[in-house]
């Protein structure tokens, strides 16, 4: 069994998890993997190849997407990830999309947003339900390879909001991003989720979260996978086809 498996009572803790989730949108793993499995992440993603990358003014690395597959170590992560949200869930799910993000000393942060609510535009003209196109349920888990904490601009996230598309767009600025509305940001209450190397968070889109700017002197890395649901079938290449063809001005796909 992998070693991440060998937790004591880690049946007692998937119902604990998934009453944390039920609860509050999100819940946190510590120690999810070994540093060692990290810089063999770090790795595999400074030579990975045919991926898609940006990049500030400055020219610094600032994401890469489409890169769960592209090293040993990475699939692996994957699988771990899938087989966690089995047992938590009993659901199979499959990678809905990807991103290592990388904030240098000084890299702001970004706006209160849910994941996937938001309208674009295609490439045939018509208006779509950002992720809500692909399903209604996606999970994102974010795997700490730097510590995160609140100097650094660390993931701040809310307990998850109730409601449908409808319901959760009219509490956006429905500008083409999933920002929310500066009256439901000020509503809601954050909390800075601090990391440790190898920790990680589960979180559902519907969790409002943000970010603060790196005010250290390192860059603080981390990855994303981000799920949906395996009935509904991969959308994977959908979704990354969708992004690079949106419309929209802000590619609000590419947001987050």
């Amino acid at each position: 069994m992998e070693e991440w498996y060998k937790l004591e009572n880690m049946k007692i803790n998937f119902l604990e998890y998934k009453k944390k989730f039920n609860k509050d949108g999100y819940f946190i793993l510590k120690d999810f993997v070994k540093k060692d499995f990290i810089s063999n992440i770090i790795d595999e993603i400074d030579s990975s190849h045919d991926t898609i990358k940006y990049f500030d003014n400055l020219n610094n690395l600032r994401r890469i997407e489409k890169l769960y597959n592209k090293g040993p170590n990475l699939i692996d992560l994957n699988e771990k990830i899938s087989t966690l949200l089995k047992n938590v869930f009993n659901k199979n799910f499959l990678i809905f999309k990807d991103k290592f993000n990388a904030k240098p000393p000084g890299g702001e942060g970004f706006f209160a947003h849910y994941d996937g609510v938001f309208e674009f535009i295609n490439s045939n003209n018509e208006k779509k339900r950002g992720w809500y196109e692909y399903g209604d349920f996606f999970i994102s888990a974010l795997l700490a390879i730097d510590e995160c904490n609140l100097e650094n601009g660390a993931l701040e996230l809310g307990k998850s909001h109730k409601g449908n598309f409808e319901q959760l767009f009219l509490n956006t600025k429905k500008d083409g991003t999933p920002a929310l509305s500066t009256e439901v940001e000020t509503k809601t209450i954050f909390n800075v989720i601090d990391l440790d190397i190898g920790d990680m968070v589960i979180f559902s889109n519907t969790c409002p979260h943000r970010s603060k700017r790196n005010d250290s002197q390192k860059v603080r890395r981390i990855i994303y996978y981000t799920y949906s649901l395996g009935e509904n079938g991969s959308k994977y290449n959908e979704y990354f086809d969708d992004k690079e063809n949106s419309k929209n001005k802000s590619k609000a796909l590419s947001e987050n």
